[in-house]
């Protein structure tokens, strides 16, 4: 019996999906995985017989569903998927995924398994708060529950708040991505000891910093859903204001229907450019900016955070978004919705070439330091430790 993995996604890819595989292939490079049970394989380096694709499906036939239900119903499909597998094989650790676990972390200690749960963002209690809080600072309806009742324990909101927190107490160790995240936990009397700290990684293959030439004007460069939660409208307040002289304003994703409203008075002004959502990716973005802001409220650790350090860009964010820039030396870390500080760091940077050289090179080789391989190592060293076989968390 070795490492059961379970998640809701595929392995290989983006996003949560080369996660789900760097996490893998650390246990599968360490000689401990047993098997990853998951939504389908994009990869070819961990063997196929490791790999237990959730093929049956009862949810279809619910994909009427709004996305909040239909994706939760999945989620349960997958738990009672790893489930039935640690019933029949057992297994020495479990991993699953935040609100997607409960029953497989059950019948894992059923087993005498020990237990891993990932939180892929801050505590869901504090989440909440910050976010109630966000929403009536502009004025905006807080997305609540609706349908009938018999819908409201396959809310995803329902999942996040209640479900979650019996898996936190089901699971001996629950990885959080960043400080942030962890202070989260603690605020709300979550043992320190049950916690680990889990930084992302990032290929730094994918990215490389472009000469003073190819960047061009300076430009500001925003990657990731334009919503409430990451601060946009910070941003967008913080442009208005430092009124730089030909400059630019890049904003690459998709616009969330609640800010709609809220953006008409930036549509059309000099200098900010919509791109929408890329399904490429937003690598060649990275290239011909000078600078990367990203004010978020609420995050794991941003992985447009590492993606830009990796890209040589100085960054400006705040400790919210959970990155591992280094204030003063990587970029600037600034207050959550304080668009005035955003503003006078956009405004030192435009002035201070050098130091937009300096800051992007020491985040080049600071994000060194999280690169997958790194990442992977952390992977097995818990495996290791919770085994009994030595290594730090």
């Amino acid at each position: 019996m070795g490492v059961v993995i379970s998640c809701f996604s595929r392995i290989g890819g983006i996003g949560i999906a080369n996660v789900l595989f760097h996490t893998a292939r650390a246990a599968y490079r360490g000689g401990m995985l047993d098997a990853v049970i998951c939504y389908g394989n994009r990869q070819t380096e961990i063997p196929r017989k490791l790999v237990r694709h959730v093929r049956l499906q009862p949810a279809k036939p619910l994909s009427f569903l709004k996305a909040r239900y239909y994706y939760t119903l999945k989620r349960m499909t997958l738990d009672g998927a790893a489930s039935r597998y640690i019933r029949r094989r057992g297994c020495s650790i479990f991993h699953g995924w935040t609100t997607e676990c409960r029953n497989s972390l059950k019948e894992a200690r059923m087993v005498g398994a020990r237990t891993i749960v990932e939180r892929p963002a801050p505590h869901p209690v504090a989440t909440r708060r910050l976010l109630q809080e966000e929403y009536e600072r502009w004025g905006i309806p807080f997305p609540r529950a609706d349908g009938h009742d018999w819908l409201r324990k396959i809310n995803a909101g329902y999942r996040d708040e209640v479900v979650s927190l019996e898996e936190f107490d089901l699971a001996d160790r629950v990885i959080v991505q960043s400080e942030f995240g962890r202070e989260s936990f603690l605020s709300e009397g979550f043992p320190g000891e049950k916690l680990m700290v889990l930084p992302r990684g990032v290929s730094l293959e994918e990215f490389v910093s472009a000469s003073e030439e190819e960047r061009g004007p300076f430009r500001v460069l925003y990657v990731g859903m334009v919503c409430v939660r990451k601060g946009f409208l910070d941003l967008a307040r913080a442009w208005e204001e430092a009124a730089i002289p030909g400059a630019e304003l890049w904003v690459v994703g998709q616009i969330h229907e609640e800010l709609l409203p809220h953006l008409g008075r930036y549509r059309d002004r000099p200098g900010i450019r919509f791109f929408g959502h890329m399904k490429e990716g937003a690598a060649k973005f990275f290239t011909e900016a000078t600078v990367f802001v990203l004010p978020s409220l609420v995050e794991g650790s941003a992985k447009t955070t590492y993606e830009a350090m990796a890209a040589g860009l100085p960054v400006v964010t705040t400790r919210n978004a959970g990155s591992v820039v280094r204030d003063g030396v990587d970029g600037f870390i600034v207050p959550a919705r304080d668009p005035w500080s955003i503003r006078d760091k956009l405004l030192l940077l435009c002035g201070n070439p050098d130091m937009v050289r300096a800051m992007g090179v020491s985040a080049r080789e600071r994000i060194n330091e999280f690169s997958w391989e790194s990442y992977e190592e952390r992977v097995l060293s818990l495996y290791r430790e919770l085994s009994g076989g030595g290594g730090a968390p």
